[in-house]
């Protein structure tokens, strides 16, 4: 393993247990946190230095929100997303809507999994 903890945050679990999730790695008892749309809606979090997006959201205003997490109050931040052949009209709204080409690094050994678990 990669030895880094992780947690997660959805809209199913209770405000309780996201809270608890988001104090964790607010204080970096926790590098990773994994959210939905959902769950992450309003969250407040300062110096996050990366997004990660493991899927493109439909509205391409929801990348907006998404990314919006990283690079606050004059910090620099990143965002990464990894898109699939069946997303590149969604990659192609957000690039309208931002009025910017992101930068593609295609990735060989990146096969994407369409069956649902």
């Amino acid at each position: 393993g990669w030895g880094l903890n992780a947690d997660g945050i959805h809209g199913d679990k209770p405000q309780a247990t996201r809270q608890r999730a988001l104090d964790r790695f607010k204080s970096n008892d926790v590098k990773i946190l994994v959210a939905t749309d959902v769950a992450a809606r309003g969250l407040d979090i300062d110096d996050l230095p990366t997004v990660v997006n493991l899927d493109l959201p439909i509205v391409a205003e929801d990348y907006i929100h998404r990314i919006g997490r990283t690079g606050r109050a004059g910090q620099t931040g990143e965002a990464i997303s990894l898109v699939c052949a069946d997303e590149v009209e969604l990659l192609s709204a957000i690039e309208v809507l931002t009025r910017q080409t992101l930068e593609r690094k295609e990735e060989p050994d990146f096969e994407p999994e369409h069956r649902v678990r």
